[in-house]
């Protein structure tokens, strides 16, 4: 009678080896589902300051927070861009390395209603100084 190779209570044993395999598929969906929802939500976590804009009528609509780069002054004369708040004297330093590279993009200038006109423009003038050759300034509708 042959008696085979046994185990400690007598039985056949079938030596089988460890999983030495990560399934990483579940992991895979996860990150794709994340990665899904960050590019929908991306989007409208732009920075956003708020900013009592001019109302007008007529022909002008509209255009508030069109353009993907968005130049905001607040009531104090200080200008947000690119997640930077500089005050008005830094601003001629400061604003042109931050607008380099988006030229070609038209922006979208938000300027607090009761600004003097003159802020307003300095603004604009290092803007255009930059090489920024479109500037939508946005507006309310009465």
């Amino acid at each position: 009678m042959s008696m085979g190779t046994t185990g400690a209570l007598g039985r056949k044993s079938k030596h089988r080896g460890l999983m030495s395999e990560i399934n990483v598929t579940p992991l895979v969906d996860v990150m794709l589902v994340l990665v899904v929802i960050f590019m929908i939500t991306a989007p409208t976590l732009k920075e956003s300051i708020d900013v009592d804009l001019p109302k007008v009528g007529g022909a002008l609509g509209s255009n508030r927070g069109t353009t993907p780069f968005t130049v905001s002054i607040d009531e104090k004369g200080r200008v947000h861009a690119a997640g930077w708040i500089m005050k008005p004297v830094e601003v001629p330093s400061a604003l042109p390395p931050l607008l380099k590279g988006h030229e070609k993009e038209v922006m979208t200038l938000k300027a607090h209603r009761a600004l003097p006109y003159d802020a307003v423009v300095k603004v604009i003038a290092i803007m255009r100084g930059s090489g920024v050759t479109g500037i939508s300034i946005a507006v309310d509708r009465e």
